[in-house]
């Protein structure tokens, strides 16, 4: 049994694909998961949602939902015509973690037209999950934490200050580095990607949570960087005690993310266009984390 005071077990991307949801719902009516991110903006939504609110009364529990932000694949919630610098003429986004960052720091009218586009997206996608699942308050995070870069982060506050929304939670990719150097063991199971994504993310925190703290908004440490893509059953139990104890000093609780929803081949349309996210959707490691989520053990203390 977990301490929800210590511990917050969520799945990210419910919604990319019907199977996916599938696996989710599984962990959700197993009573393994406290939370779970949708992401708006992809064909299934619909279906996914129904079969969420037909399997909602087998949870124990019900879960936190974050609406995931999706700038980076599939297509835009307004029409193209709107969002013209984020999508390709069919209306499917081309941005990239890597375009946002290199705009991040440049100026100039193209980025104040991006920056306006993405404000009206991300306020279209948060209304539809909102209204799917008849949210009062909502949380927010990202697809692949975009939002972290701080030009699209400004974006956010700009939204919580309009109070056009209900915002209680803002995912700040925050993930300490300390556990992992503590086990020598499992220095070859790191990826040079993953470490530099912790890094950098880490760096993009501290000015996300000052202008969280100043708003009052609450946030969460998070692991799910270093181990992104294989947050497997054995390293997780490993890792959780030094976990724990950084939460604890820190007082703050933590975010367990995992991907649990693993998408499969047929279920591909056009709408998945950047090949290594489809792979990363259709990955088998996802049945591994699955498996993680299910088989957790937690430390009360």
């Amino acid at each position: 049994m977990r301490n929800r005071e210590i511990f917050d077990m969520h799945a990210d991307d419910y919604g990319v694909s019907l199977n996916g949801a599938k696996d989710i719902l599984d962990c959700l009516k197993q009573g393994a998961l406290d939370s779970i991110s949708v992401i708006p903006n992809m064909s299934c939504f619909g279906q996914c949602v129904e079969r969420y609110q037909q399997e909602k009364e087998t949870f124990p529990g019900e879960p936190l939902i974050t609406v995931h932000l999706n700038i980076m694949d599939g297509s835009s919630v307004l029409p193209k015509e709107a969002v013209f610098d984020l999508v390709d003429k069919d209306g499917f986004f081309t941005l990239t973690w890597g375009k946002l960052f290199l705009l991040n720091y440049c100026f100039g009218k193209k980025k104040k037209r991006i920056k306006e586009q993405l404000k009206k997206e991300f306020q279209a996608q948060i209304e539809v999950v909102q209204n799917a699942f008849h949210l009062q308050e909502i949380r927010l995070d990202s697809h692949q934490h975009p939002h972290m870069i701080p030009f699209v982060f400004d974006i956010l506050m700009e939204i919580i200050s309009e109070k056009k929304v209900s915002v209680t939670f803002v995912r700040v990719a925050k993930e300490p580095l300390a556990p992992f150097l503590s086990h020598v063991s499992l220095y070859r199971t790191y990826t040079l990607s993953n470490l530099v994504k912790n890094v950098l993310l880490n760096l993009y925190s501290i000015r996300a949570v000052k202008k969280l703290q100043k708003k009052g908004l609450s946030y969460e440490l998070m692991w799910g960087l270093m181990m992104s893509g294989y947050m497997d059953k054995e390293r997780t139990q490993k890792l959780l005690p030094a976990m724990a104890r950084v939460a604890k000093k820190k007082g703050k609780k933590l975010e367990i993310l995992f991907h649990p929803g693993q998408m499969l081949e047929r279920e591909r349309t056009e709408e998945y266009r950047k090949e290594g996210f489809y792979q990363f959707y259709c990955s088998k490691n996802r049945q591994e984390e699955k498996r993680a989520v299910q088989n957790a053990v937690f430390s009360q203390e």
